[in-house]
Parts: C-alpha cells; sequence; structure tokens
C-alpha cells in the first residue's frame, strides 16, 4: 500500500472543504430535548490515541448539542463480548474495533485495510456498504468510521530484529488484525487483550506486541519493551455503532447530530491523530525505545500481508459482502 500522507495530500483540499462545512453546523446548536444515551466502549483511557477518538466524537456531539452519552469502559463487559449486548439493546452505543466480533461478523475490519481518505471511503460507497451490513445482520447502525491517525499499527519488542531482519521464533501479542504481519516476520501469534500486554512482555509470556501506532506511551509499555519496528502499516480505524432500536427512538435533531459529529470527527482524527503521534515518537527517543527498521523488501511483505490477512478474516466471516466491499475499494484505489 502507497504512503497514506502522500495520497491524503492530492484530496487535502476537499477534505478541508468538507470539514469547513461541517463545522459550520457546529455553531448552531440543536433546539431538540437532549437524548440521554448509553455507549459502550473497548477502551479506556489509558488508551490514548485510540481512546482520544471516542473523546474527539464526544467533544463534537456536546459543540453540536442535543444528545448526553454516558460511557461504559472495558470494565463492564469484557472487549470480546460486547457486540450482543448492543445489538440487543443493553447498551445503546458500541465503540469498538470490529476484529473484536470477527467471529461474528466484523465487516467493518475491513478497514483497517483501506487507506485513510475519510471523503474517498465515503463518496466510494465504502461506509454505506458498512453501515448497511450492519443494521441487516446486527441490528446496528454506523455513526463513524474513524481512523486513529495516519500511521496505523505497529509491532514493538524486546529485543531487536534477528539476524535476517525478522522475529523469527518470537512470540508476539496480537488480535487477527496482526496475524498476517505476524506470521510474516517469522513469529508465533498470541492473542491477548490488550490491558495484559504489559504483563505479558514483563513476564517473558510474549516478546513482543501489535498494536496501534501510538499507544507506548499511554500505556508504560516502553518499561517492558525497548524496540519500535517501522515502517508502520494499515489503517487503525475505529467505528461508533448505534442500536437501531435506539436509533429510531431519537427524534431528526438527535439523529442528524449523531451523524455530524461522526462525519467531523472523521476528517478531524487523522490529522489529531498525527501529532499525537509525533508527540508520542519524541518521547518515546528521549526513553531510549529505538527504532528497528524493517528493510524494504522485509516492509513491502509486511504491508502486503496486512492487507491480504485483513481481507480474509472479512471473507470468513462477511463472504459476499466483504467481496462487494473490497470491489468498492479497489475501484476508487484504496486498497489492493
Amino acid at each position: 500500500m502507497t504512503s497514506f500522507t502522500a495520497r491524503l495530500s492530492t484530496t487535502f483540499g476537499r477534505t478541508i472543504a468538507a470539514g469547513a462545512t461541517a463545522l459550520a453546523l457546529v455553531t448552531a446548536p440543536l433546539a431538540s430535548e437532549a437524548s440521554n444515551l448509553r455507549l459502550l466502549s473497548s477502551f479506556d483511557s489509558t488508551q490514548r490515541p485510540t481512546y482520544a477518538v471516542l473523546e474527539r466524537y464526544l467533544q463534537n456531539l456536546d459543540a453540536i448539542g442535543g444528545v448526553s452519552i454516558t460511557v461504559f469502559g472495558p470494565e463492564s463487559v469484557p472487549i470480546f463480548e460486547q457486540l450482543q449486548p448492543v445489538s440487543s439493546g443493553a447498551f445503546d452505543m458500541l465503540y469498538t474495533h470490529p476484529v473484536f466480533h470477527a467471529g461474528e461478523g466484523g465487516l467493518a475490519l475491513a478497514a483497517d485495510a483501506i487507506q485513510v481518505d475519510p471523503v474517498a471511503r465515503r463518496e466510494s460507497g465504502v461506509w454505506d456498504a458498512i453501515d448497511a451490513f450492519y443494521q441487516a445482520r446486527h441490528n446496528l447502525k454506523l455513526l463513524a468510521l474513524m481512523s486513529v491517525s495516519m500511521e496505523g499499527y505497529h509491532l514493538f519488542t524486546k529485543e531487536p530484529l534477528g539476524p535476517n531482519g525478522d522475529l523469527a521464533g518470537r512470540k508476539v501479542r496480537g488480535t487477527p488484525t496482526y496475524f498476517g504481519v505476524i506470521e510474516a516476520l517469522g513469529a508465533e501469534p498470541v492473542v491477548l487483550p490488550g490491558s495484559e500486554i504489559y504483563s505479558a512482555l514483563q513476564t517473558g509470556i510474549v516478546d513482543g506486541a501489535g498494536w496501534p501506532a501510538a499507544g507506548m506511551l499511554s500505556m508504560r509499555h516502553y518499561e517492558v519493551a525497548s524496540y519500535r519496528l517501522r515502517p508502520t502499516f494499515g489503517a487503525a480505524t475505529q467505528p461508533v455503532f448505534i442500536n437501531l432500536d435506539a436509533w429510531a427512538r431519537l427524534d431528526a435533531d438527535a439523529q442528524a447530530a449523531l451523524l455530524e459529529a461522526g462525519r467531523i470527527t472523521e476528517l478531524e482524527m487523522p490529522w489529531v491523530g498525527n501529532a499525537i503521534q509525533a508527540e508520542e515518537d519524541a518521547r518515546l527517543d528521549e526513553l531510549g525505545v529505538g527504532i528497528q527498521q524493517l528493510s524494504p523488501e522485509m516492509a513491502a511483505r509486511v504491508q502486503s500481508a496486512f492487507i491480504d490477512s485483513i481481507w480474509a478474516l472479512a471473507d470468513d466471516c462477511c463472504g459476499d459482502a466483504a467481496g462487494a466491499l473490497r470491489e468498492l475499494a479497489v475501484t476508487a484505489g484504496l486498497t489492493e
């Protein structure tokens, strides 16, 4: 996959223009009575910048007005068990990564293989296709498809790359999102929640981990891992969904607020996330966390392995819907 930054530079003008139109709506708060919604999040405030995406969405929603949200974190419901409570209406909304419910039909996980271009994701039909799938399959409506930054994911390790420039013989934590990359580097994937990465590295259960490219700092992974692998890969993308029954109970103003906050946040987050990434990288440099650069050949293999594995996951979970989604993305030049 080509550089997300390079691609976005060609669409920066239309993205900013769309953002200006969206932000203009913020100046006129909605008049409808507040709607109180319960949102279940797979991430808590220690997991910056992933949680910063939700915070940005809530800030934008608050600026528009008309809706109030109470957030419940993964301590309320474990991350791999959160889809059903929202689908059934026990909670109203869900902020998550779709790979956590891949086995239940997590089509939105494919967004990680689709370039970070929020305008093109909508214009290509990708956004609408994911929305339609979740409405039909999970009783959920998509409100936002927000990328953490333009840097995507990375691996970090306790020890440097091996003599062949890989991680042969090591165990690396990762959800299925990372399996293709971990295996391309010769390592064995180990599935663990993000909250267990620190202790698993500390005790030697794993030798490295996959995570969004920023996050080592807030979760203090730098204390138990000494190296970051570069280049990064993929497009870490977090959706917000709402239960369709809860959606139907809202008035038109509240519905518009939820959607507009999503559109604005999609436009903002790549740039906001990049700033967070730059701050983190500078601090990790100061803390002595080194960078291990993959060879050009290995970097290309990692990128291809990531894209292939993401689409394979989507095919496994969602069949024809995944094929149709990929066709939309390929036609728009957003994936391989």
